[in-house]
């Protein structure tokens, strides 16, 4: 029977693999809300303490890899802000698009980890080492789920999901550094 105090130790275990994070943006680092103006503009909003998240992952050397089925340029502009060097928009099959990232990191199953919310990422379970949902996500998400964070997407998630990461690692999330976010 797998207990809490298994399951931590699977997690932990599982970490200490990883080198490739990818996830989904819309329900995972926005909150899934598309805001449209009275010219028809859209935009997403992004929370500042998930961009902190990646900015920690990626001082760890950790590869990040942002993965949507949506096409604003609002993704593109926050994930060159971040420094975030795999970014794919109108993703069809993120399976794919996942081990096309895979196969040019030289990266498997176990080094990557996928944060997603919704059905359209479910297909990309058997490509990653561990599928993790926020707490707002859709019941078949967190059914699936190795982790359901306590956080909802884009209110802090890819945050609560860093800090476990890094922590699990033995690396003390809270050592500040310089960077902007």
């Amino acid at each position: 029977m797998i207990n809490a105090e298994n399951k931590k130790e699977i997690f932990k275990k599982r970490c200490s693999y990883l080198k490739l994070i990818c996830m989904d943006v819309d329900g995972v680092l926005t909150d899934g809300s598309i805001y449209i103006d009275d010219n028809g503009n859209q935009s997403i909003k992004f929370d500042v303490k998930d961009g902190m998240a990646i900015r920690l992952l990626q001082k760890y050397n950790f590869k990040i890899a942002w993965i949507s089925g949506g096409d604003r340029q609002a993704i593109i502009k926050r994930a060159q802000s971040l420094d975030v060097h795999y970014v794919k928009t109108k993703v069809k099959n993120k399976l794919l698009a996942i081990k096309e990232i895979q196969e040019e990191l030289n990266l498997s199953k176990l080094e990557t980890v996928f944060l997603g919310d919704d059905i359209n990422d479910l297909p990309v379970i058997p490509l990653v080492g561990m599928f993790l949902t926020p707490s707002d996500a859709h019941y078949a998400c967190k059914d699936k789920a190795c982790w359901v964070g306590l956080k909802p997407g884009g209110k802090g998630f890819v945050r609560e999901f860093t800090d476990k990461l890094l922590t699990s690692l033995q690396i003390n999330p809270l050592e500040p550094f310089e960077t902007s976010n």
